[in-house]
């Protein structure tokens, strides 16, 4: 019988997640002392259910809203509901951003044939904001960086919101840019602007991030008609980035664990941790035929590091391979997709603009052959000697 009771339970739950909504979720007024108004909201019977609803209020512009009443009930039949409530604001309230709320709580349900009660309710809320403005000139701000190539325009972006009395009529930043080391690597200063009183305007800047690729910090100060907002934000430039360069096979028999060594390069300013790279080789199927990863490595910052990875070519069979190369560190992943060119006695990679060279296994044919040209060629050129030696001996 319980099992039964929370099922049932969850499975009401589930439908009133989609059975209650409101609109519009939220009001925002500009406080004028003793203001009276009456806002309007919507209550949305999306599941089409019959419902008995409460409401309430609360926050701290709770004493000033008043509800036309706190109990409704809605129908299957009734898509949604109209409903009001009233707002008179006090002569004074604390300068700043006032909030308050009414709640829309759906009442628990009485199950049939007896005296169990469903306490699965859903809540929604009609926010109401107020923008009380402080007294004379003051603003809000935050520094807001969209991170940059090397060489390329970082922009600096200062969204300013006037919250005084009164209109504020200069207001730039001053900016500092450091390096992870603490030293100071560049300055800047925006161009001046001005906000109306209860507007929002935004000062954008773009710098040239001529410096080295790595993180950086910003200390900025946004400074108007007498008041300072002091900012600190962290950006990068350049990508956390690890490439794979090249790779190189010493020997190479089609049917042996070949070895593998793979460059790459790390392109940060930062030591990159437990890298290692991870190969897929496919036939023309798109069948995965052989699978292998590398150890893990450490690579200090702008260097390089090979990384070598062993395929065991047992079963392989002679053609051509799609090969899935991925750098892995941290939550990011590097992928190139290269051509594996096999032969019993060579392995050629096209996707790299590199091409491994024909292992031991084929090297003496080629030997053999190169040596048998250049005999030939070494005959040819004595006979010719010979000939033109008794031609000027006859004369």
């Amino acid at each position: 019988m319980r099992k039964l009771l929370f099922l049932w339970i969850v499975v009401l739950m589930i439908s009133s997640v989609y059975a209650l909504g409101v609109t519009p979720g939220r009001t925002t007024l500009d406080f004028k002392p003793g203001l009276q108004k009456k806002v309007h909201f919507e209550i949305i019977n999306s599941g089409g259910t019959d419902m008995k609803l409460a409401l309430s209020v609360e926050g701290e512009l709770a004493d000033y809203i008043h509800l036309e009443t706190r109990n409704i009930t809605l129908s299957s039949s009734e898509h949604s509901k109209m409903m009001s409530y009233d707002i008179t604001l006090p002569d004074n309230l604390k300068p700043g951003l006032r909030t308050g709320r009414v709640i829309i709580t759906e009442l628990p349900k009485k199950l049939s044939g007896g005296e169990s009660y469903v306490s699965a309710t859903l809540s929604v809320a009609v926010q109401l904001y107020v923008n009380v403005p402080y007294p004379g000139k003051y603003a809000s701000s935050e520094m807001i960086v969209y991170n940059a190539a090397q060489g390329k325009d970082a922009t600096f972006v200062f969204p300013v919101v006037s919250k005084g009395e009164f209109d504020l009529t200069s207001v730039r930043a001053n900016v500092d840019i450091y390096n992870s080391l603490g030293s100071r690597v560049d300055s800047f200063n925006t161009p001046t602007i001005s906000v109306p009183s209860g507007k929002k305007k935004e000062i954008v800047y773009k710098w040239k991030a001529d410096v080295p690729i790595g993180n950086y910090r910003a200390v900025a100060s946004v400074i108007y008609d007498g008041g300072v907002i002091n900012l600190e934000k962290t950006f990068a430039v350049g990508n956390k980035e690890l490439e794979l360069q090249e790779i190189r096979v010493n020997s190479f028999t089609l049917g042996q664990i070949v070895k593998l060594e793979m460059l790459v390069e790390n392109k940060w300013s930062e030591p990159i941790k437990k890298a290692y790279i991870s190969t897929k080789i496919k036939n023309a199927e798109g069948n995965v035929v052989s699978k292998f990863e590398s150890p893990s490595y450490d690579i200090s910052p702008l260097a390089k590091q090979v990384f070598v990875s062993y395929w065991d070519t047992s079963g392989v069979m002679v053609g051509d391979y799609q090969a899935e190369v991925s750098v892995n560190y941290g939550e990011k992943t590097s992928k190139k997709n290269l051509e594996f060119k096999v032969s019993k006695d060579s392995l050629n990679i096209v996707g790299l603009g590199y091409v491994i060279s024909p292992g031991e296994g084929g090297g003496t044919e080629d030997v053999v052959v190169v040596l048998g040209v250049a005999v030939a060629i070494l005959v040819l050129i004595n006979l010719l000697w010979f000939l033109l030696f008794r031609k000027k001996m006859k004369k």
